[in-house]
């Protein structure tokens, strides 16, 4: 009789630690790497990790850390809500994000402007403002479903050239933001040499909600 009874209890504790578990991955958005729900989004809190890798000269030593970002406090601007991206190293301000019917906006320079328009068709073109002045974006790729780091998820790929330059790409989900992210630049190294190369790419491994 004892030893039924404590079969019994013990199946219970086991059912309510696994419900509890299977809880827990729910609130922090993700279920076995994949955005779960489907509707989460971004907000106060959220915490984007991702893999950082530079270059500091053409052809030089790849460095490479681990990055977190967080949505530190929403911030009112121009009458408008923005949630405030802090880089929790540095304990800087990245971006100041918001989602408006046409994509994802970025305060900057005093203005808001349109980062990654979504919905979008390929080859869609707008303005933004990136790296200290404008840049002209096209949309790339829309919501080809990409195997990331947090599952098969869907992306929108958008492209930033300056004077004749590709300076930006990047890689856009409406749950989870800025998933994929590459710089270049143009620089002139002794003897007028113009080398232009990537000098940056980081890669989101985990988002918790």
């Amino acid at each position: 009789m004892m030893r039924t009874k404590l079969f019994q209890l013990s199946l219970i504790l086991i059912t309510v630690l696994t419900l509890l578990v299977s809880c827990q991955k729910e609130i922090d958005g993700t279920m076995d790497g994949v955005i779960n729900p489907a509707n989460l989004t971004p907000k106060v809190g959220t915490i984007w990790t991702y893999s950082y890798y530079w270059w500091n000269s053409p052809g030089g030593t790849t460095n490479a850390k681990t990055i977190n970002h967080v949505a530190r406090s929403e911030e009112t601007i121009g009458a408008e809500k923005w949630l405030r991206i802090v880089d929790v190293e540095t304990d800087t301000t990245v971006y100041f994000l918001q989602v408006k019917a046409d994509g994802l906006y970025h305060y900057v320079n005093n203005n808001a402007y349109l980062l990654c328009k979504y919905p979008a068709a390929i080859n869609d073109t707008y303005t933004s403002f990136i790296g200290g002045s404008t840049s002209n974006f096209t949309v790339r790729g829309v919501n080809d479903t990409t195997a990331t780091a947090i599952g098969s998820i869907p992306l929108t790929k958008y492209e930033a050239v300056k004077a004749g330059d590709i300076i930006d790409v990047l890689w856009y989900n409406k749950n989870s933001w800025i998933v994929w992210k590459y710089q270049y630049a143009r620089i002139t190294i002794p003897i007028p040499t113009n080398v232009y190369y990537l000098i940056n790419k980081m890669f989101l491994e985990k988002i918790v909600y």
